[in-house]
């Protein structure tokens, strides 16, 4: 009985002790690999140990992408150490930040099989990957200068900036910089935007800052998947580095994007306006309205506002498809009477609902634009210039002012020319002109004559008043009025000045033979009396 429970012992012991050694066999895998999916041919290596048991065999599954494969390929190269080798073609259409998680499985003769993924990020291509380290890239702020977006949240049609720092980490100089930058669709391997700054030098420890500017334009609509949604923005630079024999170098900076994708949203874009505008002229507004939903819309229209000007216009737009754009166009009458400065006209966009579009943030479409009025007088844009013709003016006599009226605006124009402010001190006027038309930067003249009041002298003024329309310019002129004279022409005679001085000398003597016979009769009379 005992040599049959010792048996039994033993046996139990014996089938522990496999079970602990089936229990302990097992396949063990070292750290992932980085892959590099890049165009052209790789491998990565990775170790295999087996425990309690031996590998039979080892598999990794390809890679595919936009019906395109890499074959990945895994084989033993020494004891537990294992390679894989693949080649990129170079119409892959993949890289930038894109993860691909390929398994690999080992087969053990005990354990049965055991897989690994091997998740990793896409690599960048070998030109923009960092290979000395000294040229560094920093992107330091991005910000939505004009649209719906904000930092890193992107509306179709907006205008972006974002600054960049290049910097020369090295000890001696890199030269030919150049960057370049983009926007990419990560799932499609797709550049949405893609451009280049020109080249550029740095000196040891130098580095050179400046804003990128670009807009999701028309352009980029037309590279846009509307369905994708992981986008990165990338900036990078290459250049050679004289501290590694002049190699090229290279580094670049991303950020991820969220690229807002509306069911109804319709935008007003590239308004192009006058900068300054004349008062009392039209304003043309030419503007594109996009459709920046991936639905279509119906019976589009734009309000253009602004309540200091009485501007309240509705310009209709119409269907615009989904992703498409339509132009508006409009000519804006200006007050004339409007105060000379800014403005801020306001475009809104309604749908067939007579409802303002919104953005799944509750963002109005609404966009602003400001002029500003120039040329707001109501003065005409004429010149007077008044000079006498009378060789004096004396009271009680004539006399002829002759006004030059000048255009001095850049287009033909009529006015209307009056005489005011004389009539307490001349009579009789008479203007050879009531009315001239001159093309800008003519002249003309016209000459205005009146009669000066007997009892009047010293200075004196009257208006020549120019009327355009509803505008008026109003030009004093100064006359100096003399006292008449008894003899007027006495001073001739002596001085011996004036064209007939010897008429006026035999009147002056009649004057006084007439004077001395008046005498003489008194005289007479007197002593009759």
């Amino acid at each position: 009985m005992k040599n049959k429970s010792l048996s039994l012992l033993t046996l139990g012991i014996l089938l522990a002790l496999v079970l602990t050694s089936f229990a302990s066999a097992a396949i063990a895998f070292s750290t992932v690999p980085t892959l590099s999916i890049t165009s052209g041919s790789h491998t990565a290596n990775i170790t295999i140990t087996p425990t309690g048991e031996e590998i039979d065999s080892v598999t990794i599954t390809d890679i595919t992408q936009n019906s395109k494969t890499i074959d990945l390929s895994i084989s033993l190269v020494s004891a537990n150490l294992y390679e894989i080798t693949y080649t990129v073609p170079s119409d892959f259409g993949f890289y930038f930040g894109k993860t691909y998680s390929p398994t690999i499985t080992a087969a053990g003769n005990t354990s049965g099989n055991v897989a690994q993924t091997i998740s990793f990020e896409v690599a960048a291509p070998d030109k923009y990957e960092n290979f000395d380290g000294n040229l560094q890239v920093n992107l330091d702020d991005i910000t939505v200068e004009e649209g719906f977006g904000e930092d890193t949240d992107w509306y179709l049609m907006d205008k972006i900036n974002a600054d960049v720092e290049v910097r020369n980490d090295g000890i001696k100089e890199i030269r030919d910089i150049v960057v370049e930058w983009g926007l990419y669709d990560v799932e499609n391997g797709n550049w949405i935007i893609k451009d280049k700054e020109k080249s550029f030098d740095l000196d040891d420890d130098e580095e050179k800052t400046f804003t990128l500017t670009f807009q999701l334009d028309k352009d980029a609509l037309d590279e846009i998947d509307a369905g994708a949604n992981n986008y990165k923005f990338y900036v990078w630079a290459t250049g050679e580095d004289e501290d590694n024999d002049w190699k090229e170098t290279s580094e670049y900076d991303s950020s991820e994007i969220d690229l807002q994708m509306e069911n109804n949203f319709v935008v007003v874009n590239n308004v192009e306006i006058s900068e300054t505008v004349a008062c009392g002229s039209d304003v043309q507004i030419t503007a594109k309205v996009w459709n920046i939903g991936d639905e279509d819309q119906d019976n589009v229209y734009v309000i253009i506002y602004n309540k200091v000007l009485g501007i309240n216009k509705k310009v209709e737009i119409g269907d615009i498809d989904s992703f498409e754009d339509s132009t508006l166009e409009v000519s804006l009458p200006i007050p004339a009477n409007a105060d000379e400065k800014s403005y801020v006209l306001e475009f809104s966009v309604y749908d067939e609902d007579d409802e303002i579009y919104q953005s799944e943030n509750d963002d109005e479409s609404k966009f602003s634009k400001i002029i500003t009025l120039e040329d707001c007088s109501t003065t005409p844009k004429v010149s007077v210039v008044a000079n006498l013709e009378s060789e004096s003016v004396v009271a009680g006599k004539e006399v002829t002012i002759k006004a030059t009226i000048t255009n001095t605006g850049t287009k033909t124009s009529t006015y209307i020319l009056n005489i005011a402010g004389y009539a307490d001190w001349a009579s009789s006027l008479n203007v050879d002109k009531t009315s001239l038309t001159l093309d800008a930067e003519k002249s003309e003249e016209v000459l205005i004559t009146l009669t000066i009041n007997k009892d009047v002298s010293g200075e004196k003024e009257l208006n020549i008043e120019l009327v355009e329309g509803d505008d008026i310019l109003t030009q004093p002129v100064k006359v100096t009025v003399e006292k008449s004279s008894l003899f007027p022409g006495i001073t001739g005679l002596f001085s011996g000045t004036g064209d007939n001085w010897y008429l006026w000398g035999i009147g002056a003597l009649n004057v006084l033979l007439i004077f001395i016979i008046i005498i003489v009769a008194m005289k007479v009379a007197k002593k009759k009396e």
